[in-house]
């Protein structure tokens, strides 16, 4: 792994900063959330507890069966629609046993006139289809009863078609209502407008074929008492209703003008990605719902259904579009032993993280935003550390290469680490380079200094050798005499070396074929060593090149020397000769030997030999010296390599074309 991945990795541990302040700001919602759970619920408690008996009294002894007589804000047009009723979709539903209609019930208030909506639907399996229907009970007639104090009124609804209708009383004659009749899918509508009734006013309904006894339905008023007691107990802050058994609003503390339609202030619009950050800090199972209504008509909320149920429930609801988060909780209201109603108490959380969220999620969006720039920082802080690292080991790299001269490196000025390590490592370098130029030049310093006293000792020995000695004596004269050859080859061999260090800048150039220099080189070394095995591969082209061809030669001939020295007589020794690219390649292996890893990259050195058996002759290693100094003089590679599954050892010399 790269170091710029390394501190990269590292770098996202900083994560952890946001996450923890994610994990508080979870904390800190759930412990707002209960603390709001725990006093509302609460409060209910003590709203239910603290009831007057008369508001008591009048729930308990409600009518079996009423609707609740809405105040509307504005006069509903009769046309048949319910667009314009509130709470249309949460109209009464009401079965007269008598007959086979099922009966959806509105009923309202406005401008000191009763307005009433049937939509009636035939249920039974023998009725007929409900247009038929319509077309009968328009036929037939459907009667209308209101009952109060003053009495009794019948009137009789019998349109000749759908359309606006007069309701004419029992006499014929007719009265001050009106309405409209409207035939629907499932049966018809019926929208009517009456003038107000006294508060104890009783409805009932006649359809064709039904007899009495009548089944009436008492119209119950909103409970205005009610409803201006709940505000003042349940405070300014908190809404508040009473509900009956079937979740029916009976009060409401919100006492505001139906028709003031801008009392409420606007809620603050969110973006999604906002609703569903705090979706995700909050309880992503929060139920997601449209504008609360303002004026409900029938609560079905989960926690009311529950508190019906004669438990006590908390509930939790997200607008859509706003940032708004309610919070209701209902008590049921146990009257002689049973579930009369409930009281429901909701608040309202202006701002998507209830009270501080906001301000945390700030806080949250800042340690993402350090975050990434610390990452972001850290990452390039990492790529520039690695370009510099790659940049001074790229240069040591070049410095070390066999014939790089040592120069200076990059990031020495540098006050830094790395600039300590550079200006080391230069000094390194140029000691180590210092040190092989000495070796380098050791071997022709050592066969100068060294001729004088061989001549001086051999000439010693020589008239040593002329008197006469016992045979004793004559066997150390003539071992001294054999250390003094091995000497004078080991100093023939090292200003070999010398000379040809000078000769390479005064050799003769030439433009040769590489293979007919080739060819001549191997028949000689077929005269040289009869009976070895060696083989020539040649290319069937010419290969023309600019070059020393006596170096050349003499490099060829220390590979072959070697390769002989170092094999047995079974082995074979092969030179190839091969274009490759814009370079030629020779090669010459041998089987039977292999090299030591460890030596590998050495091996091309001054005065390295790696032979693990000395013969009689001495090896100095200055033979594949040689061969370096000879190729580098043509701009060549060498490079020495095991052969696969260790079958022997290729020496490569690769010359570029010229």
């Amino acid at each position: 792994m790269k170091l710029k991945t390394k501190v990269a990795a590292l770098s996202l541990l900083t994560l952890l900063l946001p996450w923890s302040g994610w994990k508080l700001l979870q904390e800190l919602e759930r412990y707002l959330r209960e603390t709001q759970e725990t006093a509302l619920l609460d409060s209910a408690r003590i709203v239910a507890g603290s009831m007057p008996l008369e508001f008591q009294t009048r729930l308990l002894f409600a009518p079996d069966r009423y609707v609740l007589l809405r105040a509307m804000a504005r006069q509903p047009s009769l046309d048949g629609y319910a667009d314009d009723w509130p709470g249309a979709d949460q109209a009464q539903l009401f079965g007269f046993s008598a007959a086979k209609e099922v009966v959806r019930l509105l009923a309202a208030s406005h401008a000191g006139r009763l307005y009433l909506l049937f939509d009636v639907e035939a249920q039974s399996s023998d009725s007929p289809a409900p247009a038929a229907a319509a077309v009968n009970v328009r036929a037939a007639g459907m009667a209308l009863l209101i009952r109060s104090p003053r009495g009794l009124n019948r009137f009789t609804i019998r349109p000749g078609a759908p359309g606006p209708l007069q309701l004419r009383g029992e006499g014929g004659e007719t009265s001050q209502g009106e309405g409209y009749w409207l035939d629907t899918p499932a049966g018809y509508r019926v929208e009517l407008s009456l003038p107000a009734g006294d508060e104890n006013t009783d409805i009932s309904l006649g359809f064709p074929g039904a007899s009495d006894p009548t089944q009436w339905i008492r119209l119950v008023p909103e409970w205005e008492r009610v409803s201006a007691w709940l505000a003042r107990t349940a405070g300014a802050s908190t809404r508040a209703w009473l509900v009956d058994e079937e979740g029916w609003v009976l009060a409401d503390s919100d006492t505001r003008d139906a028709t003031n339609t801008g009392a409420a202030a606007a809620a603050p619009q969110t973006t999604w990605m906002q609703r569903l950050a705090y979706r995700v800090v909050a309880d992503a199972e929060m139920e997601l719902r449209d504008e609360w209504p303002a004026r409900p008509v029938r609560l079905s909320e989960p926690a009311v259904t529950r508190a019906l149920a004669g438990e006590e429930a908390i509930g939790w609801t997200q607008e859509l579009d706003t940032a708004i988060v309610r919070n209701t909780a209902a008590v049921p209201l146990v009257l002689d032993g049973e579930v009369r109603g409930a009281v429901v108490l909701q608040s309202s959380s202006d701002g998507l993280l209830l009270v501080t969220n906001r301000a945390l999620g700030r806080l949250l969006f800042t340690t993402l935003a350090l975050t990434i720039g610390l990452v972001a920082g850290l990452w390039y802080f990492a790529s520039r550390l690695s370009r510099r690292v790659r940049r001074l080991s790229g240069a040591v790299s070049r410095a070390m290469g066999e014939w790089t001269e040592p120069v200076s490196l990059p990031l020495r000025s540098d006050r830094d680490e790395l600039g300590d390590l550079a200006r080391n490592t230069e000094k390194l370098l140029r000691a180590v380079a210092d040190y092989s130029q000495y070796l380098q030049t050791l071997a022709g310093k050592l066969s100068h200094e060294l001729k004088t006293p061989l001549a001086i000792t051999r000439s010693s020995l020589d008239n040593l050798s002329s008197q006469p000695l016992d045979t004793e004596s004559r066997r150390f004269l003539e071992r001294a005499q054999e250390g003094v050859e091995r000497q004078a080859v080991i100093v023939r061999a090292m200003s070999e070396a010398s000379r040809l260090e000078a000769a390479i800048g005064a050799a003769e150039w030439e433009r040769v074929d590489l293979a007919e220099l080739a060819t001549r080189c191997v028949a000689g070394y077929r005269t040289m060593h009869p009976g070895r095995r060696l083989d020539l591969r040649l290319p069937r082209d010419p290969m023309p090149l600019d070059c020393a061809p006596d170096l050349l030669a003499q490099a060829l001939d220390k590979l072959v020397d070697n390769a002989f020295s170092l094999i047995g007589p079974g082995d074979e020794v092969a030179i190839e000769l091969r274009g490759s690219g814009d370079s030629y390649e020779l090669a010459v292996r041998n089987t039977g030997t292999t090299l030591p890893d460890d030596f590998r990259e050495r091996l091309f050195d001054s005065l390295v030999s790696m032979r693990a058996k000395r013969g009689a002759e001495p090896h100095l290693g200055l033979g594949l010296y040689i061969v370096r100094l000879v190729v580098a003089a043509h701009d060549g590679e060498v490079s020495a390599r095991n052969l696969p599954g260790g079958a022997g050892v290729e020496f490569l010399i690769r010359l570029p074309r010229t």
